[in-house]
C-alpha cells in the first residue's frame, strides 16, 4: 500500500511517496504495521506543510531530510524525541521568576523541520506557533503501533505493582481517617432501579462477542444471588420494589439456576497500546460481572449527584477539570496532579478498609478475585478492579477525592492547634465543613480552597494543598507522576487530555486513527473521520485534504469491489454530532441516490435518499429461539434509557469509539 502526498514547496509541487518498501527501512516490527506507518508518515508529512509561517517557503528538500532522518534514526526513536521535545516546549516557561515567557532555548531543534517555527515563538511568542509546534512534536505519540516487546515489559511492571502492593502495610490512622469521611459524604448505597445492561467491550469468555453473544452466555452466580436477589442488597427477599427480581433482571430467567452453568469470577490478562512505545495492562471481565458492575455504576453516578461529592466528580464529564486546569496555567491557584498505574494500585484491602459497609456488597459481589495469565495460568489479585472493569474508574475517584479532602481536614487541625486528637476532632460535622471550603468557582481566596476536580488519576487541587496529598498517596501506596505533574509556578497544566500554557489552551491533534487494515473496517473509518474533522476545526488545511482523499478513495469492503459505489462512500455533513465529514456546504453528488416512486402523480417519501458507508448497530438473529430473549433485553434497555432521560447528557463520550459497531450500507437521508 503507498499513500502520495502533494505539497506545494518553494521548488514548486513536489510529490512523496509513502510505500512499504519505506516503510520497512523506519525500524523493527515495521513489517507488521505498513498499513498505520504509511497513513501516519503520510499524514505527518501534511500536517508540516501546515505551518502557519508560509509553508510553500519551505524548500523540498527540507521534507526529504525530514523523511531521511526518520530512517536514520528509527521511527520510534524519532517519535520519543520529538515528544520530550514538546515537553521542554511547555514544562519550562515559568509565571514567576523568568525573564522570557517562552522559557529558555532549547537544544535539539536545530535537527527538526521545525526549527524556523521554534525560532519565530522564542523571539515573538506567538501562540499560533506554539499550537502548531506542539501538535506536530507530538502528532506521533498516540500511534497504534504493535510491537510484542511493549506487551512483555507491560506484564512485568503490571507484575511488579502487584508484588509492591501485596507486601505494602497501610497506616491505620490513614485508614481510619479516610473511612470517616466516606461515611461522612457518601449516602447508604441502594437500588433506586436496578438496570443492568452488556459492556462495549470484550469479555473474558473465548468466543463471547456482541449483544448476541453475551446474551447466550449469561450463567448463574451464588454470590449475586445470594446477595442481589435474596440478602442484604434484595433486602431479604423485598428488593422487587427496586428492580430486583430475576425476572426483572436476567433476560432469560429459566437459565438462573444453580443447575445451569456457573459464571468465572476470574477476569483474562489483556494488553492495549497506550502511545507509541508502551502497552498497558487491561484485563477482560467476565460476561456475567460485567453485566452486573453496569447496574452498580448506575447507582454509583446517581448516588454522587446526591452528595457532597458531586461538587468534585462527575465522571460523566470532564469540562471541570479542563476548566480549572487552564484556570491554574495562568495563575499557579491550581495544580494538576497525575498517578502512575493508579487503577493497579487501588488494592481490595484499602477498598475494604475505607469504603462504607453498604459501599462494599455491591462492589465485592461483582469483583473478579483472579486474572488469567498470559501462559493460561491463574493468578489471585490484590488490586481491587483491574481496568477493564467498570467500577475501576469511580472508585478510583471517590478514593483519590477524599484523599484531598483528608489534606484539607489536616491542614485545618494544624492551623488550629486544638487540644483534642485530629481522630477525635475529625467529625461527619467538621467534614462536611470542610467539604463546603472548596470553592464551586475559581477565584482568591485566603480562607477557602480552589475548587476540587478528580476525574480518574486527574487531581485539580488548591496548591496549598498539593505537599500534603501527594504525602498521603505516597503513603497509601500510589506512585505521583512527576513528568506529568504540574504545580506551583509553572506555566503550563495538563489534565483530562487538555493541555494549557500561560492560559492558551494547546491541546494538540494526536493521529488517533485506529484499525488500519487493507480494507476499511469500523473502527478505521470512525477515527479517521473524526481525524479529519479535528483537523478541519485546527484550520491543517493540508492535513484535512491529505486525509479525506484517502479515506474517500479506499476500498470499502470486497462485497462492492467492483461498483463506482464501493468508494467515496462517506457523506458530508455540516453538523458535528452527525457521522461524516464535516464541511461548510456539504453537497453528496458523489453518493448513489434513489429515485423516489410515485404512487398516482404523489412522491410515496417525503425524502431523498442517498446510499453511504454508516456506523450501525444493527444486528439479525436468525435463531428464533433466542428472539424472545433479545426482546426482553431490548425492552430492558429502553426502560432504562427513559428512566435516565432527564439526565443530562456526557459530552465527554470518545467520537471514535464505535463499541462494537459495525461498517453498514445503507440508504439514509439527506437535505
Amino acid at each position: 500500500m503507498q499513500h502520495e502526498v502533494l505539497i506545494r514547496t518553494s521548488d514548486g509541487r513536489r510529490s512523496f511517496v509513502i510505500d512499504d518498501g519505506f516503510c520497512i527501512t523506519l525500524g523493527d516490527a515495521m513489517s507488521e504495521n505498513l498499513d498505520i506507518v504509511s497513513l501516519f508518515v503520510a499524514s505527518w508529512l501534511s500536517l508540516l506543510s501546515d505551518s502557519p509561517l508560509n509553508p510553500d517557503d519551505k524548500p523540498s528538500k527540507l521534507y526529504r531530510r525530514f523523511l531521511k532522518r526518520m530512517q536514520d534514526l528509527g521511527l520510534k526513536t524519532l517519535v520519543k524525541g520529538y515528544s520530550d521535545l514538546a515537553h521542554q516546549l511547555v514544562a519550562r516557561p515559568s509565571l514567576m521568576g523568568s525573564g522570557s515567557s517562552t522559557g529558555d532555548w532549547i537544544d535539539g531543534f536545530e535537527d527538526t523541520p521545525v526549527f524556523f517555527e521554534y525560532c519565530r515563538y522564542y523571539k515573538t511568542g506567538d501562540s499560533k506557533l506554539l499550537d502548531f509546534l506542539y501538535t506536530f512534536l507530538n502528532f506521533g505519540k498516540k500511534l497504534e503501533f504493535d510491537d510484542e516487546s511493549f506487551n512483555s515489559a507491560a506484564f512485568r511492571d503490571w507484575l511488579g505493582i502487584e508484588k509492591r502492593l501485596s507486601d505494602h502495610e497501610y497506616c491505620s490512622d490513614d485508614i481510619s481517617s479516610l473511612r470517616k469521611i466516606l461515611g461522612a459524604v457518601l449516602p447508604t448505597f441502594t437500588f433506586e432501579d436496578a438496570r443492568p445492561k452488556f459492556g462495549p467491550g470484550r469479555v473474558q469468555e473465548r468466543g463471547v462477542e456482541g449483544r448476541l453473544g453475551k446474551l447466550r452466555n449469561l450463567p448463574f452466580d451464588p454470590l449475586i444471588d445470594r446477595f442481589f436477589f435474596r440478602g442484604h442488597i434484595g433486602m431479604y427477599g423485598y428488593g422487587g420494589e427496586h428492580g430486583l427480581d430475576v425476572s426483572r433482571i436476567i433476560p432469560d430467567p429459566d437459565r438462573w439456576s444453580p443447575d445451569r452453568e456457573l459464571s468465572s469470577r476470574t477476569a483474562r490478562v489483556r494488553f492495549a497500546r497506550k502511545n507509541m512505545w508502551i502497552s498497558r495492562t487491561i484485563c477482560m471481565e467476565p460476561n456475567l460481572l460485567m453485566y452486573f458492575q453496569q447496574a452498580v455504576l448506575r447507582e454509583f453516578i446517581r448516588l454522587l449527584d446526591d452528595s457532597p461529592m458531586s461538587a468534585f466528580i462527575d465522571i460523566r464529564d470532564q469540562s471541570r477539570n479542563r476548566a480549572l486546569g487552564l484556570y491554574g496555567s495562568y495563575t499557579g491557584e491550581i495544580d494538576t496532579l497525575d498517578l502512575s498505574a493508579a487503577s493497579d494500585s487501588v488494592t481490595v484491602k484499602l477498598v475494604k478498609g475505607i469504603f462504607p459497609k453498604s459501599w462494599l456488597i455491591p462492589m465485592l459481589v461483582t469483583r473478579s478475585d483472579s486474572v488469567i495469565l498470559p501462559d493460561n495460568s491463574i493468578k489471585s489479585i490484590v488490586k481491587f478492579a483491574p481496568m477493564g472493569s467498570a467500577l475501576c474508574f469511580p472508585t478510583q475517584c471517590i478514593v483519590f477525592a477524599s484523599v484531598c479532602i483528608y489534606a484539607a481536614c489536616l491542614q485545618l487541625y494544624e492551623s488550629l492547634s486544638v487540644s483534642v486528637s485530629f481522630h477525635d476532632w475529625l467529625t461527619d460535622r467538621v467534614i462536611l465543613d470542610v467539604a463546603q471550603r472548596f470553592m464551586r468557582k475559581p477565584q482568591y481566596s485566603r480562607t477557602d480552597y480552589q475548587p476540587l476536580a478528580v476525574y480518574g488519576d486527574d487531581i485539580c487541587v488548591d496548591r496549598r494543598l498539593t505537599g500534603v496529598v501527594k504525602s498521603i498517596l505516597s503513603r497509601l501506596g500510589f506512585v505521583v507522576n512527576e513528568g506529568k505533574s504540574f504545580v506551583g509556578s509553572q506555566a503550563f497544566r495538563e489534565t483530562c487530555g487538555g493541555y494549557y500554557l500561560n492560559g492558551v489552551d494547546i491541546t494538540p491533534l494526536y493521529f488517533r486513527v485506529k484499525g488500519v487494515r487493507r480494507k476499511l473496517t469500523p473502527s478505521h473509518v470512525a477515527s479517521q473521520v473524526h481525524l479529519i474533522n479535528a483537523a478541519w476545526n485546527h484550520g491543517y488545511s493540508n492535513l484535512y485534504r491529505f486525509l479525506h482523499n484517502s479515506l474517500m478513495t479506499w476500498e470499502c469492503s470486497w462485497r462492492y469491489r467492483n461498483k463506482a459505489s464501493a468508494k467515496n462512500a462517506i457523506p458530508y455533513v455540516s453538523d458535528p454530532l452527525s457521522f461524516g465529514i464535516l464541511c461548510k456546504s456539504p453537497v453528496n453528488s458523489h453518493l448513489e441516490r434513489r429515485e423516489q416512486p410515485d404512487v398516482e402523480g404523489k412522491p410515496f417519501y417525503q425524502r431523498d435518499e442517498y446510499r453511504a458507508w454508516i456506523l450501525s448497530y444493527d444486528y439479525c438473529e436468525s435463531d428464533a429461539s433466542l428472539q424472545e430473549v433479545v426482546d426482553s433485553y431490548e425492552y430492558m434497555r429502553w426502560w432504562a434509557g427513559r428512566a435516565s432521560s432527564s439526565q443530562p447528557s456526557s459530552n465527554g463520550v470518545s467520537r471514535f469509539d464505535t463499541g462494537g459497531a459495525g461498517l453498514r450500507w445503507r440508504w439514509i437521508p439527506l437535505q
